[in-house]
C-alpha cells in the first residue's frame, strides 16, 4: 500500500468496525509506516480519554431527564404562536405582492390616430406625387406568463356506499376532470 491510511479509517480498524480483508490491508500498512502508526497511537490515546471521561447514566437520572423533559412539554404554551406567526406573514407577503403588482400596472396613453393625407386635386399622373405611408404604431404590453399544460393538483373524493370521484385541475382553469372511479379499479398515486 503506498499510500497512507486516512484518519476515518484508522478510527474504524481501531473500533473493530472494518471487514475483515480492510482491517488486515491496515495493519499490514501500519506495521509498515510509521507516520500512520503514530497517527493510530494518537486515536487511541484520544479515545481512552474520551471513554473515561463519561459514565453511563444511572436509571435514577435518566428517569429524571424523562420527566423533565415531558414537563417541559407539558407547560409549553398551547397558543397559536406558530400559526399567528406564518398567517401574518402569509399576510404580509401578499399584500406586499399586490402592492408590487398595483405599481407595476401603468396606464398607456391613448393610442391617436394618423389622418392619412387627402387625395391631391390635380390627378395623380401629373403631379407624380409618392403615396404617404403611416409610421408604424408599436403599443407596450405586459409579457404573458407562460403556463406549461399539463395537471396541477389532484384530489380523491371517497363516500361510504358510493364510488370515489377523483377530481383533476388542469392549467386551464376552465378545464376541471371529474373521473368517476368503478370498485375494482385502483388509482396510481405518484
Amino acid at each position: 500500500m503506498s499510500e497512507h491510511v486516512g484518519e476515518e479509517r484508522l478510527a474504524l480498524y481501531l473500533r473493530g468496525d472494518l471487514p475483515e480483508a480492510r482491517s488486515r490491508t491496515v495493519m499490514r500498512h501500519v506495521e509498515t509506516c510509521p507516520e500512520c502508526r503514530n497517527t493510530l497511537a494518537d486515536l487511541s490515546r484520544s479515545l481512552e480519554l474520551l471513554a473515561g471521561s463519561f459514565e453511563d447514566p444511572e436509571p435514577d437520572d435518566l428517569a429524571a431527564m424523562r420527566s423533565a423533559v415531558m414537563e417541559k412539554i407539558r407547560t409549553r404554551p398551547r397558543g397559536l404562536g406558530r400559526w399567528t406567526w406564518g398567517l401574518a406573514t402569509a399576510a404580509g407577503l401578499t399584500i406586499l405582492v399586490l402592492l408590487v403588482r398595483h405599481g407595476e400596472r401603468q396606464e398607456l396613453p391613448p393610442v391617436a390616430q394618423i389622418p392619412l393625407p387627402a387625395a391631391p386635386a390635380a390627378p395623380a399622373a401629373i403631379l407624380r406625387v409618392p403615396p404617404v405611408q403611416a409610421p408604424k404604431i408599436y403599443v407596450a404590453r405586459a409579457p404573458r406568463k407562460r403556463r406549461e399544460p399539463g395537471v396541477r393538483a389532484a384530489r380523491l373524493f371517497t363516500e361510504a356506499g358510493r364510488p370515489a370521484i377523483l377530481k383533476m385541475n388542469t392549467s386551464d382553469p376552465n378545464v376541471v376532470i371529474l373521473w368517476q372511479l368503478q370498485e375494482n379499479e385502483k388509482v396510481a398515486t405518484p
